[in-house]
């Protein structure tokens, strides 16, 4: 395991997706999603991406030179088309068409299709909420990987969302996928070589295990939370495939793997109470939650703490990359000819610096 500074990785990806035909302003915005995938804790949606990306890329999946389009629209409603471009490009426009509709009219919803994989969905939400926007993101996974509450079998996919509120200081951010676990996270083992917890897949034959390998060998992923969870699940597919046109889990897989479709809310707090009552009154009940006794051994935290907290740290420190995954870089990087000194810090060299992308404020 070795660390890397964020902006070592972003230029990184950066060069690799531009190599592979995105424009160097699109190449530098997926880079940063994937990124601060990383910085908040989720390497399940970090630069393990680069290597899928690239592959779906190279398989024709992603067109790395589509831009996505406004379809048609009204004053408070859009319809985005991803033209199976990158999926980050398709989701950040659905969020920023509903927040500029949002900022005219108090409320937006906005659906998108032809989405390839979004990432992670907080990024999108977060994004509004630094801008006091309330924010929701409901995603459903076209491939899928996910039982259902009391199911055995592959029936939906994971299937996250994420909700964001302004608080005047960092973001209240609810973000997880609706499986026990993304799928990213045991991929992430597999390709680290250690064993997962039992409870989060099933194999094939419907066996609890803690081998990752299990659902790569076709087994199954659970949602999280029993009948509540599987609710969200089931919410999630609705809005995500049925509302947006998308591809659903129970369809049959033709075309780009993992597909996303998405519907974004975007709302104006200031219609229903001023903004400062607002943000005031959020952090009068989360500082309340904070003071509640803790149980031995647990700590308070409120939903995005984990993240803003790691994300701090992991600018100072760097990303830790695994072995595998750092030997996997430098052949993908070797492979599209990158310069070799942006591989400088994969090799232990690294140019440390933080960019605009990177600061504290994105």
């Amino acid at each position: 395991m070795i660390r890397v500074p964020a902006e070592d990785l972003m230029r990184l990806g950066t060069a690799l997706f531009s190599a592979l035909g995105a424009s160097e302003d699109k190449a530098r915005f997926i880079a940063e999603t994937i990124v601060e995938a990383n910085l908040t804790g989720h390497d399940s949606h970090g630069v393990i991406y680069y290597l899928t990306y690239a592959e779906r890329v190279k398989e024709g999946y992603i067109d790395p030179r589509a831009e996505p389009m406004v379809e048609r629209e009204t004053p408070t409603t859009a319809v985005i088309n991803g033209c199976w471009g990158f999926g980050q490009l398709t989701a950040m426009k659905a969020m920023e068409v509903a927040v500029e509709k949002a900022e005219r009219s108090h409320i937006a919803a906005v659906t998108a299709y032809r989405c390839n994989h979004v990432g992670r969905v907080g990024y999108y939400t977060a994004w509004a909420a630094r801008r006091g926007f309330i924010a929701m993101m409901f995603l459903n996974v076209g491939h899928p990987i996910v039982t259902v509450y009391g199911g055995r079998g592959r029936v939906l996919g994971t299937n996250p969302l994420s909700i964001a509120i302004p608080t005047g200081g960092d973001p209240f951010l609810l973000d997880y996928a609706t499986s026990i676990v993304a799928h990213g996270k045991v991929k992430q083992a597999l390709l680290e070589g250690e064993r997962i917890p039992r409870g989060w897949i099933r194999d094939r034959e419907g066996r609890e295990t803690d081998d990752p390998a299990a659902l790569e060998a076709g087994g199954w992923l659970l949602p999280f939370g029993g009948h509540k969870g599987y609710c969200l699940q089931l919410v999630n597919e609705l809005l995500g495939a049925a509302l947006t046109g998308s591809r659903s889990g129970l369809d049959p897989e033709e075309g780009p793997p993992s597909t996303n479709g998405v519907f974004a809310i975007a709302v104006k707090p200031e219609f229903f109470i001023h903004p400062k009552v607002f943000e005031e009154r959020c952090r009068m009940i989360l500082d309340g939650v904070r003071r509640c006794e803790a149980e031995a051994g647990m700590r308070i935290m409120i939903p995005g703490e984990p993240e803003w907290e790691t994300r701090r740290r992991r600018l100072r420190e760097g990303i830790p990359i695994p072995e595998a995954l750092r030997r996997s870089l430098i052949a993908l990087a070797e492979e599209l000819g990158v310069d070799e000194g942006l591989m400088e810090a994969l090799m232990g060299k690294p140019k440390r610096g933080l960019s605009v992308g990177m600061d504290e404020e994105s």
